[in-house]
Parts: structure tokens; C-alpha cells; sequence
């Protein structure tokens, strides 16, 4: 089912400042949405979303999972110290790992098992990740937040940019775990409804001029499609 459409910008902002881009556009839609299905708990797209993208939508109590880009360097995050240990947790590929080098200094990223992801609701939701750290001294227990915090929104004087990204390198569910995988197929479905568009014309071109136009004929697409979903529920075959 086709909840919401929007057009979105495939220019500058400044040759066209009246729609936004796409991951803006997303975060409408999806508020939207949330508004009118409260229930509403996950939310899966693709790469166009991006740690600014994801921090608002966890705020509002969504899991959000996207597929995770690539070239971003493991991020330091936290050194943990016990009385007879010490451990270097860093983000890599998405998830929280344990920093270790061995003895011929080459360093590895080990992933940590996420026993749970935690929600607490209060003035502003919050998400934390259970994680367990083994150690030859004894097994550790800690809770990270994986939602934007007040102190990643600090700007960093030396740099002038956000001290930390934390949406943008770890995720509540980190890619490549089973759960992940799931996440990652329910983004097939509306993917295929584009492609279904695209290829209800020749040349994957729609006959329309301007983005008001091609929304217009899109509407028309989604009230057909949709049309065809309810009709196919309500059908029941005869016994």
C-alpha cells in the first residue's frame, strides 16, 4: 500500500528552492504517516538517508534501518576501565566493536554481541544497545546509547562541526546481523512499486512536463495501485 507521496529536488537548492531533497522529504512523509498510525515501529529505506536524516525519526520512537554507506572509518567512542582491565570500544560497519592489536600491531575491530535494544520513553525517547564484553577478568555488561545525545550536538571548537555523528555510525540495528537482513528485504516491496511505475511507460519516460505534472499521474498510479491491493484482500475464493 502507497501511504504518501512527495516530489523531491534533482537540482541545487537554489535553481529549486520550493521541494526538498530527498532524505528531508522523507522525514515529512514518514512524520505524516506516524501521525496518522501511531503504531508505526520500524521504518527501512536506502542509502539516500543519512545520520541527520535518522537522528529525528529515532527521536520520535522509530526504529530506522538503512543499509550502511561505505568508507567511514571506525569511530573512537569510549574507553571502559575496570579494576584489573581496560577496553576501547570504537563504531565500525554500523555496530559497536572492541578496538584490539595484536602483537604484530595490526588492529581488529571485534563486533559485540547486542543482547538488547533498549527503548525508555520519557520528555524524549532514547535507545540503548545491551552490550556484552568478554574479558578473561570477567564478563562485562554495558548500556550505549545509539540515538543522538545533547553532547554529540556540541560543536567541536577545533573543528567547527558536530562532535559526534552517532546516527550516522552506529545503528540500532546493525546491518549484516540477522535482524538486519530482515530489515533489509522489507525495502524490496516499495522499491519494486517504482520500478512497476517506471516500466508502465515507454522508455521509462513519463509523459508529463514539470514535477507537478508527473506527481499528478504518480497519484493517479498509487490510487490504482491501491486499488488493486484492497480489491485483492477483500477477495475471498469460493469454497
Amino acid at each position: 500500500m502507497i501511504l504518501g507521496i512527495e516530489s523531491i529536488r534533482h537540482k541545487s537548492a537554489k535553481r529549486d528552492p520550493i521541494r526538498d531533497d530527498e532524505g528531508t522529504a522523507f522525514i515529512k512523509l514518514a512524520r505524516r504517516v506516524l501521525a496518522q498510525a501511531p503504531g508505526l515501529r520500524a521504518i527501512t529505506y536506502d542509502t539516500a538517508l543519512r545520520g541527520v536524516h535518522r537522528a529525528p525519526l529515532i527521536a520520535d520512537g522509530l526504529v530506522v534501518f538503512t543499509t550502511q554507506h561505505s568508507g567511514l572509518a571506525p569511530e573512537s567512542l569510549h574507553r571502559y576501565e575496570y579494576d584489573a582491565c581496560r577496553h576501547d570500544l570504537y563504531v565500525a560497519e554500523g555496530r559497536l566493536c572492541e578496538r584490539r592489536v595484536t602483537v604484530d600491531g595490526v588492529t581488529h575491530y571485534t563486533p559485540l554481541p547486542v543482547e538488547e535494544l533498549e527503548c525508555r520513553k520519557g520528555k524524549r525517547v532514547r535507545y540503548y544497545h545491551r552490550v556484552t564484553i568478554q574479558c578473561p577478568e570477567e564478563i562485562h555488561t554495558e548500556h550505549i546509547r545509539v540515538d543522538e545525545t545533547e553532547e554529540d550536538r556540541q560543536i567541536d571548537p577545533s573543528t567547527g562541526r558536530q562532535r559526534f555523528n552517532r546516527t550516522e555510525h552506529l545503528r540500532q540495528v546493525p546491518p549484516g546481523t540477522h535482524a538486519g537482513r530482515r530489515l533489509k528485504g522489507f525495502r524490496q516491496d516499495s522499491e519494486s512499486q517504482h520500478s512497476r511505475f517506471d516500466q508502465s511507460y515507454p522508455h521509462k519516460r513519463v509523459p508529463a512536463y514539470g514535477a507537478n505534472a508527473a506527481l499528478l499521474i504518480y497519484i493517479g498510479y498509487a490510487w490504482l495501485s491501491n486499488s488493486v491491493a484492497r480489491a485483492m484482500i477483500d477477495f475471498t475464493p469460493a469454497a
